[in-house]
Formats: C-alpha cells, structure tokens, sequence
C-alpha cells in the first residue's frame, strides 16, 4: 500500500514538474517568436500554436512519454517559424503563398460582392463586423479591407466623419497618451522618467492635495501635462 501511495505521489510530482517546465518552455517561445504572434495570429502562426499546444499537453499526462519527446518538437517549431520569418521578411511571394493577401471588400464605396463570396464572408457577417468599430450604416464606408489575418480594417467616407481640429483650422495641443506614476499605492519609476516627472515633484503633487501614494488607485499625466487622480475606496 506504502508503495503504491510512493508510486502516486512520484507521479504526481512528476506531472508538475512537466508542466512547470514545459510551460517555460512555450512562453520563451512565444517569446522568441515575437508579439505580434500574441495578438494577430496568420495561417501559418495559427498551426504553430495548435501544434505547440498538442506536442505541450501530451507528456504532462502521459508521463511515460520521454520529456525530451515534448521538448524537441517545440524547439524545432521554433526554430521552422523564426527561420521561415525570416526568409518571408526577404521573399514577399512567398509571404503571399503562406498568409494571403488583403483583400477589398468594399472599394470606394461599391461593395465587391463577388470578393465577400469568394472570402466566404456573409453581408450579415460583414454588417456585424463594422458595427463593432462603430459603424451603423454599411453606406457610410469608402474602403473596408479583410486583413491577412482576418481583421477587418473600415475607413469611413469622409462626409460621414465629424470634422477635426485640423478641418477647422483650430489649433489643438497634442495630448500624447497618459502614463501611470501611480498605480494601486505603487510608483512606477520608469513612467516617471517617460513623463519628465521626478519623484520630488509628484510628492510636492500629492502634498498639494493632502494625499499620500496610499490613497492613490491611479495617478496618470499625459504629455500635456493633464492629471488623471482616481483615489482608492475607503473599505
């Protein structure tokens, strides 16, 4: 009984430690493999993943699959997809043969029916898709483009735009975007340097406004130099 419990437990630590260090594995590939393959995934990308995925999961379970089984695999996929970036980076047909190339779905303001049928793309697909980028009327586009992968970019007509700062000749100060000296109680050094700010100067900011970091949920300034002050709720 003692040794089948022993047996138990060794198997049990050995399904940890496999998948401990097979997923270290699969993020400093993903890693090594760029972001762009986090968040925009092409045909080829997405076949590595389901690849990694399944090479990943089988010896967690089946502990007596060599871990060097698991392991080789995903290098060797890293190494195909970083080598075959690589070369698509230096041979653009190649690019198109493996991911496509945009396609035009709605050209000057003419939607290309033939295209949505030959991307297999429904009207109510594509009316759904420009609802999501705050889009209510299809009649409203001058250019809607299916991207490699699978996005669709909308650029609206311009008389459909409100008019800009730039339309009515307003000079407008730009805002930049807005970096976080404080969040949750913490002071994020590296946002204070990106916003120009020394630590003196947002405590002599938070003295002005008899507040300590503690108080603070977030504390943001743009490159305008306007503050975003969110103070933590009282429990």
């Amino acid at each position: 009984m003692h040794n089948k419990s022993r047996g138990e437990l060794a198997g049990m630590i050995t399904v940890f430690a496999r998948t401990i260090l097979i997923y270290l594995i699969l993020i400093i590939s993903m890693r090594l493999m760029g972001k762009r393959q986090v968040g925009e995934l092409q045909l080829s990308e997405l076949i590595v993943t389901i690849m990694l995925s399944d090479f990943a999961a089988t010896p967690i379970y089946e502990t007596d699959i060599p871990f060097a089984y698991a392991v080789i695999p995903i290098l060797l996929l890293l190494s195909v997809e970083v080598i075959l970036s690589f070369i698509i980076l230096h041979v653009p047909k190649l690019k198109i043969l493996l991911g496509g190339r945009p396609s035009l779905i709605i050209r000057k303001g003419t939607l290309d029916q033939k295209e949505l049928k030959r991307q297999r793309m429904c009207l109510s697909e594509l009316i759904g898709s420009l609802r999501e980028q705050g889009i209510a009327s299809i009649d409203d586009v001058e250019y809607a483009i299916l991207e490699e992968n699978g996005k669709l970019s909308v650029f609206e007509k311009a008389s459909k735009k409100p008019p800009s700062a730039e339309d009515t000749n307003t000079a407008v100060k730009e805002k930049g975007i807005a970096h976080s000296l404080i969040l949750d109680k913490v002071i994020v050094d590296r946002n204070l340097t990106a916003a120009g700010w020394t630590k003196e100067k947002l405590m002599k900011k938070l003295r002005e406004i008899k507040k300590t970091k503690d108080d603070i949920l977030l504390f943001s300034v743009d490159d305008s130099g306007n503050t975003t002050i969110i103070y933590k709720e009282e429990k």
